[in-house]
């Protein structure tokens, strides 16, 4: 790799001195360029500089005499005056002078070339002023990147004789002055400007191509957006050729300020090295480092500094100390995006190292260079060259590769369209194998879900209507199925306490086979737990325990599953008399229609999904009245699952708005069909859509009596405020015979209480509970009163269906403990404190 590289940098030099120029003199002839730079190993070479200001007219009277008494110091030339820091001071002005000599020849036109100046100056030959650069004494640079070329008036010139040429020159850095780079040459003005454009164009051909080259990766981006390795490259091509403009000489050709120029110039050097960072990272399609980042958002912070302020000694501070080193770590990047694809063998990688490893020795010498560490002429937008040929090789060899496959695909198209063919037709009848076995499989599944989905309600007052349709559809054999998660079952339980209506809502988590899963568990549990109802046990059990054991057994079985199935669910049981007894398990709130007015009978969430871990403590039944004519709609969250209608057919809108079921209620008037119509016309249903309808039709109205019946009834009540129990008591036995009323079942059990007739008291005040099961007060002193009689058991129990209900019951949670540890029923006070213990925290 060192052999390619000497090769390039001689050619690059021998670009830049095409012309010969003799070694260096002091003397010229009409046909030759004299160069008047410094060899160290001829004393002659040297110039002479000073720091004296020395005024115009001093120098423009200077003879020898007075050039002698002047206290001159030998330095070379090109080359930085200031290059050691002892040097260093504040911005002065410096005196340069050598001594040369012309043949006498009139009627040759002589040229100065002075090279790159830092920063404006005036020259003199003899005394006579023969031209300057930059406004003197401004507070801003002038053109200290300018090489000067000055025409020699032949008035000028003494010829024959030794002849002055003094340059008088004010820096700008404190840190650099003088004539810092190119070279001095006098001779003939055609020679001196043919070699200056020469060299001048032979770059400005180098960047039309370098900028042509961007074109056509900016070409292949627009045709191929997903290649942005294509756009980084051509960004990097075009910065590039954007900055080395900024540094050829013919940009002043074009009059614009140079402060402007030179601002951009630091601009865009900074997109230089993260552009091909970027290039190498897309190319190589490698992730983007966080180191990456790091120095893309330095980068940035340091080009919009630039952009926003103009105080060049600031730029050239900022870019010397901070932003250069930070391109080592760049460099440090990319190598290690090339080395590892190095690794694997691939070519592009191998060209792409040689050419980068090329131009960034190039980026050294010139970096070197721009710092003044020697002088040397700028290679860099030669050597970009290589690297623009290895990329040249890499296209190339992609497209030799994508030759051959085309020329072998015309060859073998046939018989590989044939292979395909046959491959595909074989892939399809695997898939079409393979889709008719899921289709048995959800067949079989769906014929297993039919008999546990059964809907048996044997209670004339209560009437029910089911609406399933799974989102899966499928067709077997010639049959039209669907399968998912959703679920309704009714069945009808006989209990002591008199016959009721069991129901379940379901939606087990997941779609097709997984939910319908779910829903195949839920409807085999349930079925079992009403299969052994018609047992003597079960139907001693009063409606809280038997809906708390049919929860239990669903939960336990759903856990087992270890959280991989979930049901939300509405359990619940209503009785002839319209008492429903339900809970939800995270399923969408039910709701109500009366009168014309949908309105949910639930304002939060209590419990959590089957199969939820620990679920038991969320555990809590809940009571509701129906009234005549009242509807009861419970659905799974189908309903709400709603793509909406938008204006921007590419966006989609999901219904957030939970209300919006309850209008579908009210305009539909709670029928099922029309409710479904509703939401389908509203928007596309997304999820599985089911919904259990409960309406209450008694066959008799409510027990009403006369008002003079009332009026005895709160006479009786007010005696038994004031401690007359006895003969309360006797005032209301007659009316307990006439009219059967919860409330007068209730004062008599509470007479009975009072005056400790135990039995007589339990006997009412279960009356008055079944005849009105919503009031919890009722409960209460029916559970005291069995306690009080002995019946230690059976009050226990009906003190665990309040508790159930309501486990904020104080009076009610103190007594059932009580009773607990009196039964020494250890297992069951542990399961109820748990219960209690995590609603008391809730509070």
């Amino acid at each position: 790799m060192i052999k390619p590289v000497l090769i390039l940098l001689v050619f690059s030099f021998s670009l830049l001195h095409s012309q010969s120029l003799p070694d260096s003199a002091t003397e010229t002839d009409k046909k030759t360029l004299v160069s008047l730079d410094t060899n160290k190993l001829d004393p002659k070479s040297f110039w002479y500089m000073t720091e004296l200001d020395l005024s115009e007219s001093e120098i423009q009277s200077m003879t020898e005499s007075q050039f002698v008494k002047i206290p001159w110091k030998r330095i070379a030339v090109p080359g930085n005056l200031y290059s050691n820091t002892k040097d260093y001071g504040a911005k002065k002005t410096i005196l340069l002078a050598k001594w040369i000599q012309f043949s006498e020849d009139p009627s040759t036109q002589y040229s100065l070339r002075l090279g790159i100046i830092n920063d404006r100056d005036k020259t003199y030959l003899n005394g006579y002023w023969i031209g300057n650069t930059g406004q003197w004494d401004s507070k801003e640079p002038q053109a200290y990147d300018k090489l000067r070329i000055y025409n020699i008036p032949s008035n000028a010139i003494r010829y024959g004789k030794k002849n002055l040429l003094l340059v008088k020159i004010q820096p700008y850095f404190e840190n650099s002055g003088g004539i810092e780079q190119d070279e001095t040459i006098l001779g003939p003005s055609d020679k001196i400007f043919a070699r200056f454009y020469k060299d001048e164009f032979i770059k400005l051909l180098f960047l039309t191509i370098y900028a042509t080259v961007g074109g056509y990766f900016l070409f292949l981006y627009i045709r191929r957006r997903k290649d942005r390795e294509n756009l980084f490259f051509a960004l990097f091509s075009f910065s590039f050729v954007i900055y080395n403009f900024l540094r050829n000489q013919l940009k002043y050709e074009f009059g614009f300020p140079f402060l402007e120029m030179k601002k951009l110039e630091y601009m865009v050097i900074l997109l230089l090295i993260p552009f091909m960072y970027h290039f190498l990272r897309t190319l190589f399609e490698e992730r983007y480092s966080i180191w990456g980042k790091i120095l893309d958002g330095l980068q940035l912070g340091f080009f919009l500094f630039f952009a926003f302020t103009s105080d060049i000694e600031t730029f050239s501070f900022l870019l010397t100390n901070f932003v250069q080193p930070t391109w080592i770590v760049y460099v440090v990047l990319i190598f290690v995006i090339l080395f590892r694809n190095l690794k694997k063998k691939e070519r592009r990688a191998f060209y792409i190292t040689i050419g980068l490893t090329i131009v960034l020795i190039a980026a050294v010498i010139d970096t070197a260079t721009n710092r003044n560490y020697w002088v040397f002429p700028r290679i860099m937008g030669y050597t970009f060259l290589v690297f623009n040929i290895s990329l040249a090789i890499i296209l190339a060899n992609s497209f030799v590769k994508l030759n051959e496959e085309v020329e072998d695909l015309n060859k073998n198209l046939e018989k590989k369209v044939e292979d395909r063919t046959d491959a595909l037709n074989e892939s399809l009848n695997q898939l079409q194998i393979l889709k008719e076995k899921q289709d048995g499989d959800y067949f079989l599944t769906s014929l297993l879900i039919q008999p546990l989905a059964r809907i048996e309600n044997k209670i004339p007052e209560i009437k029910i209507e089911t609406y399933v349709n799974q989102k899966k559809k499928f067709q077997f054999r010639g049959k039209d199925g669907e399968i998912g998660g959703d679920i309704c079952i009714v069945g009808t339980v006989h209990l002591e306490s008199g016959d009721y209506t069991v129901f379940a809502n379901g939606d087990a988590m997941g779609k097709s086979i997984q939910g319908a899963g779910g829903a195949l568990v839920l409807g085999v549990v349930f079925q079992a737990v009403l299969s052994r109802a018609k047992s003597s046990y079960t139907k001693s059990r009063p409606p809280e325990l038997w809906l708390k054991d049919l929860y239990v057994e669903l939960q336990s079985v759903f856990v087992s599953f270890d959280g991989s199935m979930l049901s939300s669910v509405v359990l619940g049981m209503v009785s002839k008399d319209g008492f429903v007894y339900y809970i939800n398990a995270e399923h969408p709130w039910s709701i109500l229609y009366r009168d014309g007015v949908a309105s949910f009978i639930e304002t939060e969430l209590s419990m959590r999904k089957l199969g939820f871990p620990k679920n038991d403590h969320y555990f809590q039944i809940k009571t509701f009245s129906l009234e005549a004519g009242d509807t009861l709609l419970i659905g799974s969250d189908g309903r709400d699952d709603i793509v909406l209608p938008s204006e921007n057919n590419s966006l989609r809108s999901i219904n957030e708005d939970e209300t919006l079921i309850l209008r579908f209620a009210e305009r539909s008037e709670a029928n099922l069909n029309r409710l479904v119509q509703e939401i389908e016309t509203s928007g596309e249903i997304t999820d599985d859509l089911s919904f259990l309808k409960i309406e209450y039709i008694p066959s008799k109205t409510r027990l009403t009596f006369p008002e003079v019946v009332r009026t005895q009834y709160l006479e009786i009540k007010t005696k038994s405020k004031q401690g007359n129990y006895t003969e309360a008591l006797d005032k209301l036995l007659p009316l307990i015979e006439n009219y059967s009323h919860p409330s007068f079942f209730a004062l008599a059990g509470k007479l009975q209480f009072q005056l400790k007739n135990w039995k007589e008291a339990i006997k009412n005040l279960k009356l008055a509970s079944k005849e009105n099961p919503n009031r919890e007060d009722y409960l209460y002193m029916t559970a005291k009163a069995l306690f009080k009689n002995g019946q230690t058991q059976e009050a226990v129990i009906w003190c665990e269906r309040l508790f159930l209900r309501n486990k904020l019951y104080k009076q009610n949670t103190k007594l059932l403990m009580y009773l607990l540890d009196r039964t020494n029923n250890v297992d069951k006070k542990e399961f109820y404190l748990e219960f209690f213990n995590h609603e008391q925290s809730i509070v």
